[in-house]
């Protein structure tokens, strides 16, 4: 192996200064020759002493590890530790451990810093699309709320028009429920009604008012579709299959 020319630069810990190493002299991380990068770790501690850099502890820590295990690869085995070598554990696995794991999290590191500098040259603005050009980006028989709330308010104007001046105030509970019901009631054997029609243009507001939050509800249900030809034409609204 080539001696290694290191260039002293700011490491996050020991992890990332032996990661560094392996990566700079090509070595397999699973196959580490821990007698070569132990040395060169040495070499990158002294250099930092002559240059009269503090070193941290972590540093010093590591480098007695890596003491320990190249020890422990060079001394001689025994007879029986010879004869179960294949059942022993390497002494380097858990320090191939640590640096498969920091290797990983670096790399998300990394990736999430991309997107963070990707995403601040990027800036968001709020759709502009004027309402008079939405009409064109709709499918040809879409309803939009505006559509249905134009419709009740026009029929909400016919039933004020023939409203009676004076009402009797009777006790009569309106649900919604009900006001579905009958809606399907009308839907079944024709399957297509107008919207104006299942409104009950001559009752009272009230059940205006229910029929057409029952009608929203039958439509978030998809019970019913509501659908007009074009955006001029009448309302309707259909019995789903």
């Amino acid at each position: 192996m080539e001696k290694l020319q290191l260039v002293l630069t700011d490491f996050e810990g020991p992890i990332d200064l032996l990661l560094h190493l392996i990566k700079e002299s090509k070595i397999d991380i699973y196959d580490i020759p821990i007698a070569d990068i132990t040395q060169q770790y040495l070499d990158y501690l002294n250099n930092m002493k002559v240059l009269q850099l503090d070193i941290a502890g972590d540093y010093l820590v590591m480098a007695s590890t890596l003491m320990s295990i190249k020890s422990r690869m060079l001394l001689p085995k025994a007879p029986d530790e010879i004869e179960e070598a294949d059942d022993l554990e390497d002494p380097r696995d858990e320090l191939v451990s640590q640096l498969l794991a920091y290797q990983t999290f670096k790399r998300v590191v990394d990736y999430f810093q991309q997107k963070e500098t990707t995403r601040a040259r990027s800036f968001d603005k709020e759709p502009s699309v004027p309402k008079s050009q939405i009409s064109q980006f709709l499918v040809p028989g879409s309803v939009t709320i505006n559509d249905l709330a134009e419709t009740y308010q026009q029929v909400l104007k016919e039933q004020v028009q023939h409203a009676p001046r004076t009402e009797m105030i009777e006790d009569e509970a309106i649900s919604i429920e009900a006001a579905q019901k009958s809606i399907m009631t009308q839907l079944l054997p024709h399957k297509r009604v107008s919207f104006k029609s299942l409104m009950q243009v001559g009752h009272g507001i009230e059940e205006v008012v229910t029929d057409f939050m029952a009608i929203l509800e039958l439509v978030r249900n998809q019970d019913v579709l509501a659908f007009q030809a074009d955006l001029k034409s009448e309302l309707f609204i259909e019995l789903r299959n």
